[in-house]
Formats: C-alpha cells, structure tokens, sequence
C-alpha cells in the first residue's frame, strides 16, 4: 500500500511559502551567450523519517525563481493510496486569481519539456494564478511502476487528483493546460474536473491509436525491435503494459466536447492545420486555435540539446490570464515532503523526501526504507547532459527505490539549469560539463552525512564522468559508470557536438565546426600512431580519451570501479586503446571491472539494456558495501579475454 507521509515532520517547514530574488544568471547568460558558443566550438579543434535521514536546513533552500514569485515542491495524494510529486508556483502574498493544472507529456517527450513546463508554471505565477505542476502515477518521481496495466485509469486519476488538490485551497476559478499526451489525457478526464474556466490543449495528441503507433514506430527505428514476448510494450522512454497500450489506442481528442462555458485554446503546429481530425476537434470543441514553432525541438530533439520555445509558453499564459477575472483568493496549500513511495517484497516500506540541498539550492530526493539509519551506506545517481533527475526511462527512480529495500539510502539531483533546479532563461541551452555543474557535484557530495567509504556514484554518458569526477575529488567507495565516452577526468576539450552548432542557427559557427571536426578527425586517424606511455600521459593532462587515465585515477583512491558499456561505446572504448588499459589494470590491486553488453543502445532506451544495467547497480552496490560480491558472467570474462 501506498501513502502520503502526513503525519510526519515536514523538514520543509508546512506552510511556510519563503520568497527569493531573481537571479542574475539568465542576464549573464544573455550576455555571454555568443562568446561563449564561439569559444565551445573553437575548442573543438583540440521518506524514512525525517530525523533518520539527519536532514539540516542548509539541505532545505528555496529555489531560485523570478522576483514575487514562490515555488515549494510537494507530495500530493493520487489514486488510491499512491503519493504524485508535484510542484507549487504562486505570487509571493498567496493571493491569487485561480489556479492552473499542468498536465506533462508521456515517457521522453516528458523528459524533453521539462524545464518548459517549469517556465509555464512561473509565468502563470506571474499572471497571479497558483499553477501546479505534476507527475502521473507511474511516471517521473511518483509513486507505481510505469508498466501497470492500468496506467491510463491512472494518469487520468491524476489529472483528476490535482485539480482536487487545488480546489482544496479554496480556489474556484481552475483552468487545465496539456502539452500533448498530457492534452489528450485532460481532455478524457474533462466530465470528472467540475467547471473549468479555460482548457489549453499544446501540440495536443489527436489520436490515441495514431500515437501509440508513432511511439512504437520510433522506438524501433531509434532503437531496436522489442525482442520481449511478453505482455509490455518498450516506447523511447519508458514501458507501458498491453492493456494500457490498449486503453491509450481507445482515446481520442476529436471527439472532445467541453462545457459551453469552458474556453478552449488549441495552439497546433502549422502543419497540422488541415488535419482533418484536427479540424473536427476545433470545431466541436469550439477552441481558438494559434500556431506554435519549433515543437519538434521541445518535446522530441534528435540530440541531448533541449530547447525551450518562451515566445510560445509566453502567448499561452497571456490567453489564460485573459479569461480569468481580477479578483483575488488568498490560499495556504497544503504542503507534504515525506511520502511512502513503494514497498518492498519483504513488506518494507520505501519512502522518499524532497530535499534543497547545498549552497546552490539543488533539487534533490533522498530515498531509503522508513529504519534507514543517517549513517546507510548512499548511491548517488546522476543526470545526463540537460535531463532531470529520473534517469533513461525512470530507470533511476527505480533502481533508487530497489536499493531501499537492502537498506542502501540513495539520492537523485538535478544540476543548476537542469529539472527543478535554478531559474528556466529564456530559450535557454543548459552546458552539460561546464565549470557550474562540477562545483554542483561537488557541493552536493558535501552535504552528505557519510564518509566516502559509504559512498557510491550512478551516471550514464556525462552523468557517469560526473559520477567519477565526484570519485576523484572526494573518494567514493564505488563507481558505476554506464555507456560513458568521456575518459578524462582532467576533462579540457569542451564536447562539442553537431546539435551544438544546429542549436546556434549560424552558417559562420557550422563553418567552424564542419573545420574544426575534420581536423580532429584526422587526429583520430593518427592516434594510433602515438607510443602509449605518452598516449597516456595525454590522458592524465586531459587532452585526449585515455581510459586508463581515469580507471587507475580511480583505482589509486581505491574505489570499485564497475563499466557497462554498449555496442557503440565499446567501439569508442577500443579505438581509445581501452583493452591495453585494462589489461595493464588487471595487475593491481583492484582492477576495474568492464563489461562489453554485445547488444543495446547508448541511451539505454532498450529494455534489455536497461534490466542488465539494474541488475548491475544493484550487484555493485552490494559488493562495494559488503553484502555479497559483484559476479561476472562467464561470457563477459570471456569477451574481457580473462
């Protein structure tokens, strides 16, 4: 069973809704935005119970957001016993002119308009509306497992959950804003939310069956075909049950039929503006309809380079903000940061607590079983390039909340500019190792309450050279880096890639690149060349990929360090001369341990990929802390050429 921690301690102080500047930061940004993409491109040429966990109040900042504006992130109740994240945006006095649900998209497109969504909720905040962001069940940090076949009766529950929670508040005058899936499914829910105001139907999903068809299309030309014979269905980003493919295959917007006093704004995209499904759904639902740019950027990049559209979120709170009154309603939400998330198989119960923690104001969420003590040994996961805290496909949500149930505390962050840390700026493009995110990994390792030896870091692709970076500043007692490509700790040579440029919209900086990759490229070519004590050495300086460099660095601080890796980045492992590296590591005193998967996909959206990660994640975290020893399959010894 699951349940909303009401009566525990709130470490975030219950009520209590505090009130911070604007930073400067999007103004500095604005201001170095040109140089500094020049510059990236020229250096391409070279809850437990609250006492338990010892939480202290430098763990429990506010975060940034623009001036007369508070934001406080909340455990609400869900279906049945489940317990949904959530977040709350309001004018500083709490007073307000009605309040907003936001309903998110499904699986990646979820993770992509993240931060948009966060800049939605901050500028209806700035209209004077209570705007409250969420998590279905079984999707982002809320509670359920994402393969339930009876997700979609779910996700409408929560629709339908956090309005109640708004109008618990008091407020009478509520409008619904759903960015695609999220608009198909507000729109299913419409006869359970009492009167609305306004609905916002963004990029809205016009056809169940259609999309499930585009999911499952994408999922195999970006991916791979589902070898699975069972009864679940692999999307990019997430698992999703038979039934509930079924049940998502049964909605339809076209039919949409709102109340006559419920005003309805449908910003499409212009190509799709002769649909004829999109045409019926304008006219039955009567809708004023605006066109929106660049929504394949937003909600599906073809890069790890996430952008947010501000003109358009901008229009769309400007339409909501005029079909509400001037009348305001003082309101004191009621605020949750203890929830009771899972339960293991044993009957332990998983619980998790929304934490600020560091000078920085990081987001983060400590999960641990409700005996937990401070001192349990602590994985923590972190993000890749801009996406939040989750992980490919939930997978760290899940694997934090298996780690409970063998007593192993775990925490997931978000990086300032990432998920729900820092202010969103204006179409803003978040650096992925820059100076600011490395001193954020290090301010949150120094918020821990256990030494290194019981310390344990979770990354995939720049989130696991952040994970060993971590390592190698402050110790850890293991490492698991999953598909990483970057194997210079002494990181000098920015990473610069292709969606880099694109994001800029120049010819003269695509000039550059197009240049500057040639002449790298033929540096590659040459590296074979190069006597491996100085191909080494270069490594350690930073200023190629030695993988050795980072492995002994490791090694030295004796850390366990456990490598998947899969087809791709062997590839980029081998052509880096990563099998001499751990051939001459196997002689020490502890030899890292990397593992070749032989199938799977870099961004660990193959089922597979994940299950075998998981079940590695959990392997090291018991080795490292003395429970039982990591195994290494026999073919995996074999492919190491043990």
């Amino acid at each position: 069973m699951l349940s909303v921690a009401g009566s525990l301690p709130d470490p975030l102080e219950t009520g209590e809704l505090r009130e911070t500047g604007r930073p400067n930061q999007c103004v500095e940004r604005s201001l170095n935005k040109s140089m500094a993409n020049m510059t990236t491109v020229m250096s391409a040429l070279h809850a437990p119970n609250p006492t338990l966990l010892a939480i202290t109040t430098r763990h429990l900042r506010d975060r940034q957001t623009p001036t007369g504006i508070r934001t406080i992130d909340t455990w609400i109740p869900g279906p049945g016993d489940g317990a949904l994240f959530a977040s709350v945006h309001l004018p500083s006095d709490a007073a307000v002119r009605g309040a907003v649900v936001i309903c998110p998209p499904l699986a990646k497109e979820h993770i992509s308009a993240y931060r948009g969504l966060r800049q939605l909720a901050q500028e209806l905040a700035e209209h004077g509306f209570l705007a409250l962001r969420f998590d279905y069940e079984g999707q982002g940090d809320s509670s359920g497992r994402q393969d339930d076949p009876l997700a979609v009766a779910h996700w409408q529950a929560s629709v339908t959950a956090a309005v109640s929670y708004v109008r618990r508040t008091g407020i009478e005058s509520v409008a619904v804003a759903g960015l695609r899936a999220g608009a198909l499914l507000a729109a299913s829910t419409v006869d359970t939310l009492g009167d609305l105001r306004a609905m916002v139907l963004w990029d809205p999903v016009i056809s169940g069956r259609a999309y499930v068809r585009e999911l499952t299309s994408l999922y195999r030309v970006s991916v791979d075909d589902d070898p699975h014979h069972d009864d679940c269905t692999s999307i990019v980003g997430g698992l999703l049950a038979s039934a509930a493919v079924n049940d998502l295959s049964g909605l339809d917007l076209s039919t949409f039929d709102p109340s006559s006093s419920t005003k309805v704004l449908a910003a499409i995209r212009p190509e799709f503006a002769d649909s004829p499904r999109v045409v019926r759904m304008l006219e039955r639902s009567g809708a004023e309809r605006i066109f929106v740019e660049r929504q394949n950027q937003f909600v599906s990049p073809s890069s790890f380079v996430l952008s947010v559209p501000t003109h358009d979120i901008q229009r769309i709170s400007s339409w909501v903000s005029r079909q509400f009154g001037e009348d305001k309603t003082s309101v004191d939400p009621e605020i949750t940061s203890a929830a009771h998330v899972a339960t293991a198989d044993d009957g332990e119960e998983v619980w998790e607590i929304l934490e600020r923690r560091s000078t920085g104001s990081l987001f983060a969420i400590s999960t641990a079983s409700r005996t937990t003590a401070s001192h349990a040994a602590t994985a923590i996961f972190h993000s890749t390039a801009n996406e939040h805290r989750i992980g490919p496909a939930r997978l760290w949500v899940e694997s934090a909340r298996t780690l409970a149930s063998h007593g192993i505390r775990s925490i997931r962050f978000d990086r300032m500019g990432t998920g729900d840390s820092g202010t969103v700026c204006t179409d803003e493009s978040t650096p992925i190792v820059s100076p600011e995110a490395r001193r954020n990994v290090l301010d949150l390792v120094d918020t821990l309450d256990v030494p290194p030896s019981r310390r344990m870091h979770v990354g995939m692709c720049s989130g696991a050279w952040m994970g060993a970076y971590a390592a190698s500043q402050r110790g850890a007692r293991s490492v698991v880096l999953l598909n990483i490509v970057n194997w210079s700790i002494n990181n000098r040579r920015p990473p610069v890639k292709k969606a880099h440029v694109d994001a800029m919209e120049s010819d003269v900086a695509n000039r550059i690149f197009l240049v500057a990759r040639t002449i790298r490229n033929s540096g590659r070519r040459a590296q074979r060349y190069v006597p491996y004590p100085v191909w080494l050495g270069l490594g350690f300086l930073g200023l190629v990929n030695a993988p050795e460099s980072m492995l002994r660095t490791l090694t030295r601080r004796g850390t366990k360090t456990a490598v998947s890796l899969s087809p791709e980045d062997e590839a980029w492992f081998e052509a880096n001369r990563g099998r001499r590296g751990i051939a001459r590591l196997s002689r020490s005193r502890n030899p890292p341990q990397v593992l070749f998967s032989g199938s799977g996909d870099h961004n660990l959206f193959h089922r597979s990929s994940r299950e075998r990660v998981r079940r590695l994640i959990v392997a090291s975290a018991l080795d490292a802390f003395g429970d039982r020893k990591l195994t290494v399959s026999k073919r995996d010894q074999e492919r190491l050429g043990a």
